[in-house]
């Protein structure tokens, strides 16, 4: 079959998926930042009474939209729904293209979906360095030019585990083109510890950002695929008006809506991801091993020129951890906090092979 495809989307790399081996008894999952608990037992039970109406289209996201307006204390307008937080990328993608400035400014290594996603819609993508595995905003500010249309930040940085703090964040948006619109991505923001994190939340009306929140990391609904984002209310308009009609099923917003009522349950997993923090820190200094000290459910280890042959090894025993050479830190791995009897067999099996 001879299609033509333009050049642009033939060199978009594929996405770097982990493994999805582990669904088995026996394996130790730790290779995709997921909640290594199920979700709230409250969860379960709105999912069993949305069955009976799967022949309606979904119409739960004003109800969802109203529960996080309540807890932010701002409005359900300055709130979008996504098919996660890759559904709102796009959306922001689409409603910032222009014709002559087609810049995007992303601090690597990130999360991987803002560059394809960027390229995907013809952006020219910036690939900025951290600096000692953290963003630095004077690095972006130097590659900002009149192009420049979009800035994606990830804080904490996934692969990194670091953050970025509020003082530091003001300052750089005060001095950013308020035509350029930065996406902040706070995927991870509820295991923040640091009192120093930014609200980025309150920022939405002085400044052109939006701020992305997910289901799938501390609420335990990876598999249903929900975020938002939060933004000032004519800007959060014009992003939902490039997105798809229903994009989010009726299971994954009254499941969203039912976790994100039970903040009992989302403080006994910040509890387990604190204890096992406290634990790989013993444990690697005891190997020893140097980390970069995490804000996250996960944390990045460096392990040295065989870190690859490592994570094939890890495999073989069944524990599935993910090698960052994709990531251009081919000398780490990326370890999940789990469980702990999770945390305690991966930290065994990795001092056995490396005897």
């Amino acid at each position: 079959m001879k299609i033509s495809i333009q050049k642009r989307i033939k060199d978009i790399p594929y996405y770097p998926k982990a493994l999805m081996y582990g669904m088995d008894e026996g394996w130790v999952r730790l290779s995709s930042n997921e909640n290594p608990f199920p979700p709230s037992p409250k969860v379960f039970a709105s999912i069993l009474d949305s069955l009976f109406y799967m022949n309606r289209y979904p119409g739960g996201e004003f109800e969802l939209k109203e529960a996080i307006a309540q807890k932010f204390k701002i409005t359900p307008q300055e709130i979008i729904i996504g098919n996660g937080s890759n559904e709102i990328i796009e959306t922001a993608l689409r409603a910032m293209i222009h014709e002559k400035k087609k810049g995007a400014i992303i601090p690597e290594p990130s999360f991987a979906f803002y560059s394809i996603a960027s390229m995907i819609y013809g952006y020219e993508v910036k690939r900025v360095p951290l600096k000692n595995m953290r963003i630095d905003f004077s690095t972006i500010m130097e590659s900002l030019d009149g192009g420049t249309r979009i800035i994606f930040l990830n804080n904490p940085i996934n692969p990194t585990g670091t953050i970025f703090k509020e003082g530091a964040f003001v300052d750089f948006l005060k001095q950013t083109p308020q035509d350029v619109l930065v996406v902040v991505d706070e995927a991870y923001g509820e295991f923040v510890e640091d009192k120093n994190f930014p609200r980025t939340y309150r920022l939405i009306n002085d400044f052109p950002v939006v701020v992305l929140k997910t289901f799938s990391k501390a609420y335990g609904l990876a598999g249903l695929r929900v975020g938002y984002g939060i933004g000032e209310a004519s800007l959060v308009s014009f992003l939902e008006r490039t997105k798809q009609p229903f994009s989010i099923n009726m299971v994954a917003l009254v499941a969203a809506l039912a976790a994100l009522k039970d903040q009992g349950y989302l403080k006994k997993v910040l509890a387990n991801n604190r204890k096992g923090k406290r634990f790989f820190a013993a444990a690697l200094k005891e190997i020893p091993l140097s980390y970069v000290p995490t804000e996250t459910n996960f944390v990045l280890i460096h392990i040295g020129p065989h870190a690859e042959d490592i994570v094939k090894r890890l495999f073989e025993e069944k524990v599935l951890v993910r090698w960052m050479g994709p990531y251009g830190l081919a000398e780490y791995i990326r370890v999940t906090i789990g469980r702990m009897d999770e945390n305690i067999r991966f930290i065994e099996t990795l001092k056995r092979i490396l005897k």
